[in-house]
């Protein structure tokens, strides 16, 4: 039986997936093949890569928000000179995001060099969506073994660096990631959790970690790019459960809430609460397992 792990979209949040993956791996639960969303797609890639969980959680403690954010001089510039020609009248256009994204990419090349997405030990796929066409791509060295429930998904192969830049291109917070002629964007808008792609490929269960909806906490939210991914968050939500419903056997849902892109100093508490979930649900996902492995063998 082949067990796919599908890790959904949340930005900082997303650290709460080396969590899971830790737990389920104590428990002896291997994934066969994953997918990530936005930043799901970055521990999908780490984890595909061979990264044992204490790994993933060592990288994830070193990262600060240099390793994300643009320099904020060059971001002040890069915001405010096309308005300024705006305002005297010279043809310009705005920015296509808050940050351009270059130093996110480094980061990445940094941890993956010119690796492919088909050079990946295990397979791996990365959600991102064509801001122009709407079509969903999915970067991955897996073609589907069952048709695309919709026609608009496209597979390609490409660097693990396009592939999770382009996945983690929030719209509004990131600037889109040009590739190959089409200009990609966060994997949310489309797919928030990735449970169908890996049902398309021929996955016999999939695991799915919902890191949901942000919204029900105490505090409020007032920066821009938390506005931004909470809208989207709200937004994706009942395309999220739909997803879940159809093609996810298991769900896991670190509940997490007001991580902004610069909290790194809360990882750390991040990862504890993906272990915390991973834990309620392991003793029904063993009897789901069970009874699934049960049922082919009394198919044969």
């Amino acid at each position: 039986m082949k067990i796919g792990l599908a890790l959904g979209s949340g930005g900082l949040r997303g650290a709460a997936h080396i969590g899971v993956i830790d737990e389920l791996e104590r428990a002896g639960v291997h994934a066969d093949m994953v997918a990530g969303t936005s930043s799901g797609s970055l521990i999908a890639a780490m984890y595909a890569s061979g990264m044992t969980p204490s790994e993933m959680e060592d990288a994830a403690l070193a990262v600060t928000a240099r390793d994300i954010l643009d320099p904020i001089g060059y971001t002040a510039i890069f915001l405010v000179a096309p308005a300024f020609l705006l305002l005297l009248g010279a043809k310009s256009y705005l920015p296509k995001g808050i940050l351009r994204g270059r130093r996110f990419e480094r980061f990445l090349t940094s941890y993956f060099g010119k690796t492919l997405m088909s050079d990946l030990k295990m397979p791996c796929s990365a959600v991102s969506v064509d801001i122009h066409t709407g079509e969903k791509v999915v970067f991955t060295s897996e073609s589907p073994a069952r048709a695309a429930a919709f026609k608009e998904t496209l597979y390609f192969d490409a660097s693990v660096v396009d592939a999770v830049r382009a996945s983690c291109s929030i719209p509004g917070v990131f600037e889109w990631k040009a590739w190959e002629g089409r200009y990609l964007v966060d994997g949310a808008v489309r797919e928030p959790v990735p449970a169908r792609i890996l049902k398309e490929q021929g996955c016999d269960y999939v695991i799915a970690v919902d890191l949901g909806y942000t919204g029900q906490a105490d505090a409020q939210v007032r920066e821009l790019p938390s506005i931004i991914t909470q809208s989207l968050d709200i937004l994706g939500e009942e395309v999220s459960d739909y997803v879940l419903y159809y093609y996810a056997n298991t769900i896991v849902r670190p509940r997490l809430y007001n991580v902004a892109l610069t909290d790194t100093s809360r990882i750390s508490e991040c990862i504890e609460e993906g272990r915390n979930a991973a834990r309620q649900v392991l003793p029904d996902l063993r009897r789901s397992i069970r009874r699934r492995v049960v049922r082919r063998l009394a198919a044969i």
